[in-house]
């Protein structure tokens, strides 16, 4: 390194603390006035987020303007540990780690990688809100639909046939069957005639069916068969379970039976199927 460089790298260091010092003064003199001022939330001084960003925007304005780059906002991360570590902290250990230093972590990184921190939050954040409310895969099978004609038109140059799987239709007989081998009562009214009734309260259960994904690019006939047989499924599996749990607390029956079917879920990608009623033994 010669004499002329040496003097560059110096010269850079001197701005650079110069910016520094700047931020650190600008973010401890905001902090000052909401101190001052006793400007909080829930007893918390809102100076611990806006110290910090306050430092970091300063330094990094001084710093493009005097030096022609970021430097990091690291009197940031200085004014931060001097207001959360040692003025919170120090004095009130029980403060410790809550959500007002979280949050003032977040703006903090936010000031000093910025780029980064968008992406995360752009590209990650909706990435997972579209995963999970069905937006990816809405998105993906349309270009995968729209993909796969232009290949079949244009290049292949014939018809492109969908092979449609085989859904065994829903056994009605063998679903009765199930249901009356469990030797129980189920009726929709409160009439049960001239038994004598012991009521053992309310029960209920639920049964809860994901959607098949994979029907997302299947003809409708396909999609309209394949869930209702699903839901009858449901329907039976929430009557034996039902049973089940008033068997086991006495009883042999249920009356005023109910059976509610309802999308839960992000986006509503799952059923939920519901019988509900009175449980009772009936002689």
């Amino acid at each position: 390194m010669n004499f002329r460089e040496r003097e560059v790298k110096i010269a850079y260091i001197r701005e650079a603390i110069f910016c520094i010092a700047t931020g650190c003064a600008a973010g401890l003199f905001v902090y000052g006035l909401f101190l001052y001022f006793n400007i909080a939330i829930f007893g918390w001084n809102l100076g611990l987020i806006f110290a910090p960003l306050s430092a970091g925007y300063v330094e990094t304005a001084l710093a493009n303007r005097i030096i022609g780059q970021n430097i990091g906002a690291i009197s940031a991360f200085i004014t931060f540990i001097h207001t959360t570590f040692c003025s919170f902290i120090l004095k009130n250990p029980t403060l410790g780690v809550n959500a007002i230093t979280a949050i003032s972590l977040a703006v903090i990184l936010q000031s000093a990688f910025p780029t980064l921190i968008n992406y995360i939050i752009m590209v990650g954040g909706l990435g997972i809100i579209s995963y999970f409310s069905g937006i990816f895969n809405r998105v993906t099978s349309f270009f995968k639909r729209n993909i796969e004609y232009v290949y079949y038109k244009y290049i292949v140059k014939k018809p492109h046939v969908v092979e449609v799987e085989v859904v065994k239709a829903f056994d009605e007989e063998e679903s009765n069957q199930r249901i009356n081998e469990l030797n129980f009562f189920f009726m929709t009214s409160t009439d049960v005639m001239d038994r004598k009734i012991v009521n053992l309260g309310q029960f209920q259960a639920n049964i809860i069916l994901e959607k098949d994904k994979r029907l997302v690019n299947s003809d409708q006939k396909k999609v309209e068969m394949t869930t209702l047989t699903n839901l009858k499924k449901g329907k039976d599996d929430s009557l034996i379970k039902l049973a089940k749990i008033i068997s086991e607390a006495g009883g042999n029956g249920v009356v005023d039976l109910e059976i509610e079917y309802g999308l839960i879920g992000l986006g509503g990608d799952r059923y939920q199927i519901s019988a509900m009623g009175m449980g009772v033994y009936l002689t």
